[in-house]
């Protein structure tokens, strides 16, 4: 299946053929790196590692990552903590994937890490993003690189003051 025309019954169904096979493949004893799917009756692949809980969810027609919509229980699944000293290990992710383009290509992978809820249209909120690489080859070559853009800080300064360290009382 390609293109945008998923509609949601071919995507009920898509995301049902996965979960069934994570869960037999579960029960026949497969490692699955850690993570253990949540069986539960609402139809949801929602897999668990320790206290951290990944969500699959396909990309909306209009948003790349879908927004939590009035349902309560997924409004909280959306709101992470900020992160603190244990870092994101308590955190609820969301795996959205994205259907390969008419002209043929494999199915994309986002993780993202909610932080609050957004009207769909709206931008998303979250503070972690990145794309699956298809292969675990891929991951050898990732490297963190801390990033303040974006990061509202608590404070400001005047441009002058903050490269020539003037004000400091000394």
């Amino acid at each position: 299946m390609t293109g945008g025309g998923y509609t949601k019954g071919r995507t009920d169904l898509a995301r049902d053929h996965a979960r069934r096979f994570i869960e037999q493949r579960n029960d026949e004893g497969l490692d699955l790196g850690g993570w253990e799917p949540v069986k539960n009756s609402s139809g949801r692949l929602h897999l668990r590692n320790g206290m951290m809980t990944l969500r699959l969810l396909h990309a909306t027609p209009f948003d790349m990552i879908p927004a939590p919509g009035r349902n309560k229980a997924r409004i909280s699944y959306y709101y992470n903590r900020t992160v603190d000293l244990f870092g994101v290990e308590a955190s609820n992710l969301l795996a959205v994937w994205l259907s390969p383009p008419e002209e043929g290509g494999e199915i994309s992978v986002r993780i993202v890490r909610p932080i609050g809820e957004w009207k769909p249209g709206r931008q998303p909120k979250f503070d972690l993003d990145f794309e699956l690489p298809r292969n675990t080859e891929s991951f050898t070559d990732w490297e963190f690189v801390p990033d303040d853009k974006g990061l509202a800080l608590p404070f400001e300064f005047e441009e002058d003051q903050r490269e020539e360290g003037e004000g400091s009382g000394t």
